[in-house]
């Protein structure tokens, strides 16, 4: 559950608000475990309840993903978290299994939050660029899907109508928004021969522009792919990680298992 989901874009199958819920309701669980053992409520398995209950919330799914994991043979930190959950759960410290559940899955779903924020900025900034754009041919203008508009061709952009292509102001005099591009919140005044940029804002003027890239190749459709690209590849030291993570738990595993060889004692 929580290697599984390590990737960009898999998270979609576990962001959502029952997660949160669920996840949320285990840690109360588990804080009502801690609260009634600190107390010495009687009686006393109502704690032990609570914390098994709240094990059970967090910790199975990630059980049943190592589980998974294992049957394809991907090994990951998985692993160790379900052992650490299992091995706890077997000592009688339902409420440390609580505990790690907890906090795995709560990392998981924020890192996940974040994510999602990313990806509906990324929506936001493409929704900013027009699907269609008034085509000049000679002395007459039909609207047209942007995905036809090719370089050289003339436009027209009314008042309060966003500019869909970068170009060139072939006539007209008006004043430009440019905020979803450079920040600025002052509008700047645009003449003829003034480079124009897609998804900015015509504020007062008609203007024709003289179309110089289209598409993905327009500077917003830059912004759009780089943006897109930094969520989607890793910083260096994740790929370092990613690399030797494979090995890491069957290392970690076989450290384990030479410490109980040695000491004769399953706790440590």
């Amino acid at each position: 559950m929580i290697g599984r989901f390590s990737h960009i874009g898999d998270y979609r199958q576990l962001f959502s608000f029952r997660d949160f819920m669920l996840c949320g309701a285990g840690g109360l669980l588990a804080l009502a475990g801690f609260i009634w053992e600190y107390l010495g409520v009687s009686p006393a398995w109502w704690g032990l309840a609570f914390a098994l209950a709240a094990a059970a919330i967090n910790g199975v799914p990630i059980v049943f993903a190592a589980a998974k994991g294992l049957w394809q043979r991907q090994v990951n930190v998985d692993e160790l978290v379900s052992l650490a959950i299992v091995a706890a759960l077997l000592q009688g410290e339902f409420l440390t299994a609580a505990v790690i559940g907890f906090i795995m899955t709560l990392g998981a779903l924020v890192e996940e939050a974040i994510s999602e924020s990313a990806r509906k900025s990324i929506e936001a900034l493409a929704s900013m660029t027009p699907e269609e754009a008034t085509l000049l041919e000679g002395e007459t203008m039909r609207t047209v899907p942007i995905s036809t508009v090719r370089v050289d061709d003339r436009l027209l952009v009314r008042p309060g109508e966003r500019i869909p292509v970068d170009g060139i102001i072939a006539c007209g005099v008006t004043a430009v928004d440019e905020s979803t591009i450079t920040g600025e919140s002052i509008p700047r005044t645009r003449k003829q021969g003034d480079p124009v940029l897609a998804s900015t804002l015509n504020y007062n003027g008609v203007i024709e522009i003289r179309t110089t890239r289209v598409g993905g190749d327009t500077t917003m459709g830059r912004v759009v792919r780089l943006v897109t690209e930094a969520e989607m590849h890793k910083p260096r030291s994740a790929r370092y990680v990613d690399r030797y993570a494979k090995w890491f738990t069957p290392l970690i595993l076989t450290a384990a298992a030479l410490t109980w060889w040695f000491s004769g004692e399953a706790g440590r």
